[in-house]
C-alpha cells in the first residue's frame, strides 16, 4: 500500500510538470508563431540543398535578436 501511494505521488508530480509545460507553451503561442513567421519569411526563397544550413543560421539569428531585445 505504501509503495502504491509513493507511485501515485510521483505520477501526480509528472502530470503537474507535463501540464505546466503545456500551459507555458499555450501562453507563449504568439511568441512561437512570430518566430516561425520570421523564419518562414527568411527561408522561403532558399533551395532545398541549402535549406538545412540556412535554417540553422536564420534560427540562430532570430533567437539572438530576440535575446538582445529582451535584455534591453
Amino acid at each position: 500500500m505504501f509503495t502504491y501511494l509513493k507511485m501515485k505521488k510521483n505520477e501526480w508530480k509528472v502530470k503537474a510538470m507535463f501540464y505546466g509545460t503545456i500551459a507555458t507553451l499555450i501562453d507563449n503561442q504568439n511568441e512561437i508563431l512570430a518566430v516561425l513567421q520570421k523564419l518562414y519569411l527568411a527561408l522561403k526563397d532558399v533551395s532545398a540543398d541549402e535549406l538545412q544550413k540556412e535554417f540553422i543560421n536564420k534560427l540562430a539569428e532570430i533567437i539572438h535578436e530576440e535575446g538582445k531585445d529582451k535584455n534591453k
